[in-house]
């Protein structure tokens, strides 16, 4: 099995891989939009935090409900990456959570727009930010998945490969090596300055990230400190098998796997997982 999933990884050689930009993930990085524009890797297409709709109507997560003409502009059709291998980043959702909180509240006054739609409410600290954003359906973040674009309007998951912000440059290297494609070391770039995002969290806290975003924190192998590639249902390299087994509906919040609902406060135990670890 391991031997087939080598020769369908070389088998995308020849396409160009495609970044697919969920925010707070360090796309500023991939992209080195704040010193040349030279991406970090070569060739690269840049998607941008684009969503991949099934259907005309189907508008894009990140701005429905506060920036309609971005919502319907910001669509892509999966025929429209045929001939990309499309990766994208996942972040731990506690971090995620204090980093998306610190953006839209900006506490780094560089990056300060008192313009953003959570701007009031990051104002208020995070515990309150994260309340909101946990009780709430209509606006992006929201109690729904965070890393909703890894799937299409209609479930299906769009990736061939998911890297990890904790390892990022080693993901990196290890990308461009299988795909024989360039890749650069660079600073990073908006690190907005937070200390440890542990210290934001209270055991309420971390008990609510862990009921809301449960589903999340299994599927790529967090827990509140620490990241295990092993203990994750989606590794690195996405099959053909695991994307038909995998399924996530933004509209319905509802996610498959292996013909198993998997209900939000559902960690995903191993008997639900079952086949889809191969």
């Amino acid at each position: 099995m391991d031997r087939l999933k080598s020769l369908y990884w070389r088998a995308r050689h020849k396409k160009i891989p495609a970044y697919l930009h969920i925010p707070k993930t360090g796309g500023t990085y991939l992209t080195q939009w704040e010193s040349d524009s030279r991406p970090v890797l070569s060739p690269m297409r840049y998607i941008g935090h684009y969503y991949v709709a099934d259907h005309e109507e189907d508008l894009n997560p990140l701005y429905q409900g506060y920036d309609p003409d971005n919502a319907r502009r910001t669509v892509i059709r999966k025929s429209e990456l045929a001939d990309n291998v499309v990766f994208a980043t996942a972040r731990n959702p506690f971090s995620w959570l204090v980093s998306y909180a610190s953006h839209a509240g900006g506490w780094n006054p560089r990056y300060a727009n008192t313009e953003h739609y959570d701007y009031a409410n990051a104002s208020r600290g995070f515990d309150y930010m994260l309340k909101v954003i946990a009780n709430r359906e209509d606006l992006w973040p929201n109690r729904k998945f965070i890393h909703c674009q890894l799937f299409s309007s209609g479930g299906d998951l769009i990736i061939d490969r998911l890297n990890r912000n904790e390892t990022l440059d080693d993901d990196l290297a290890e990308m461009a090596a299988s795909l024989k494609i360039r890749y650069r070391t660079r600073p990073r770039q908006r690190v907005g300055g937070l200390n440890d995002y542990r210290q934001y969290y209270t055991d309420a806290l971390i008990d609510l990230v862990s009921v809301t975003w449960g589903r999340e924190l299994r599927l790529f192998g967090y827990d509140f400190g620490s990241y295990n590639l092993d203990n994750a249902v989606m590794k690195k390299d996405i099959s053909p098998e695991q994307k038909a087994k995998i399924v996530y509906s933004w509209k319905e919040d509802r996610l498959v796997i292996a013909g198993n609902r998997i209900p939000r406060e559902n960690r995903i135990g191993a008997a639900e997982i079952g086949t889809c670890k191969e």
